[in-house]
């Protein structure tokens, strides 16, 4: 356990309550101390309403819960209220929860610069938790218009946006939500790492969320080793779709040979992308994309391979 000079708040996640000397903590799980000390019970009481927090008490029975409550998160270090009347409040104390120092983790987002590449079913849903997440740089490629079909999935576009620029639309969206972000719109189809490259930041992040050219993972990847920039990947199947990796720069040598050799095993499969279309499944994708991409701004929770995301469950068992 930390020194007595640590100070600690009840978790954003947890609540307790008190039936004689019992404590429970509630959570994900429940906790359950018998013969809980009554100084446990004075703290809990004292950091449930303090947000500098408090030191935690110190004793032979006291130490073992106190180190419990710590294992598992439910208290956890003060962290910063500056947010408590902006739209991130409810974020920022889960980020709390999950052990982060949760101020300096929504400033990062702030400050990171994102390009999506394919505003559709994919790549909006990955837009839409970004920009709730609260990321304030943001570049949208699209050489697409807004088309009637697109309607069953791609839920930044209504009915009156047809015939527009995905890109126009899809910024117009941002700043709704966002005033003063000023989202980057850029109409066109990327075909080469040349031309993506200038709508890369050094240090930024990529999102391939577009299934033209067949090799634009392969050029993404090129330009983002290009300009110092992180992507990740994603895509739908009929039953299985998948999200990332998360590839820094670093990593993209083994990304392109890992491609080459998937290349090598699917020889004569037929590279166009399906047709068909089911907005839940492009939004499942979307937000695991989303969160993967949030988790590798913040350094937390990153994967190095990509992961398969269950389309249909047990629906056709």
């Amino acid at each position: 356990m930390a020194d007595g000079t640590d100070r600690y708040v009840l978790s954003p996640a947890a609540t307790w309550s008190r039936e004689g000397d019992e404590l429970r903590v509630f959570s994900d799980e429940v906790l359950l101390v018998r013969r809980c000390p009554g100084s446990v019970f004075d703290w809990l009481e004292a950091v449930s309403a303090e947000p500098a927090g408090l030191p935690a008490p110190r004793g032979s029975r006291v130490d073992p819960v106190v180190r419990t409550l710590l294992r598992l998160r439910l208290v956890v270090a003060p962290f910063d209220r500056s947010w408590e009347s902006s739209a991130w409040r409810n974020q920022v104390e889960y980020f709390a929860a999950l052990g982060l120092d949760a101020g300096a983790a929504q400033d990062r987002l702030r400050a990171a610069h994102v390009t999506v590449l394919g505003v559709g079913g994919i790549g909006g849903a990955v837009l839409a938790e970004i920009a709730g997440a609260g990321v304030g740089g943001l570049t949208l490629v699209d050489g697409d218009r807004v088309a009637l079909e697109n309607l069953n999935r791609q839920y930044l576009y209504r009915r009156c946006d047809v015939g527009r620029p995905k890109v126009d639309v899809a910024g117009e969206w941002v700043r709704e939500r966002l005033p003063d972000a000023e989202p980057a719109a850029v109409m066109e189809t990327i075909t080469t790492s040349g031309a993506l490259a200038p709508h890369l930041r050094e240090g930024g992040f990529l999102v391939v969320a577009a299934d033209r050219p067949a090799s634009l993972p392969d050029l993404c990847a090129e330009a983002c080793l290009e300009r110092g920039a992180s992507m990740i990947t994603g895509g739908c199947g009929l039953r299985v779709g998948a999200s990332g990796p998360l590839v820094r720069p670093a990593d993209v040598p083994a990304f392109l040979a890992s491609r080459q050799e998937a290349r090598k095993a699917a020889a004569g499969a037929a590279a166009t992308p399906m047709a068909a279309s089911f907005g839940p499944v492009n939004t499942l994708v979307g937000a695991t994309m989303g969160r993967d991409l949030i988790f590798g701004i913040l350094g937390v929770g990153a994967r190095t391979t990509a992961h398969r995301v269950d389309l249909l469950g047990t629906v056709l068992a």
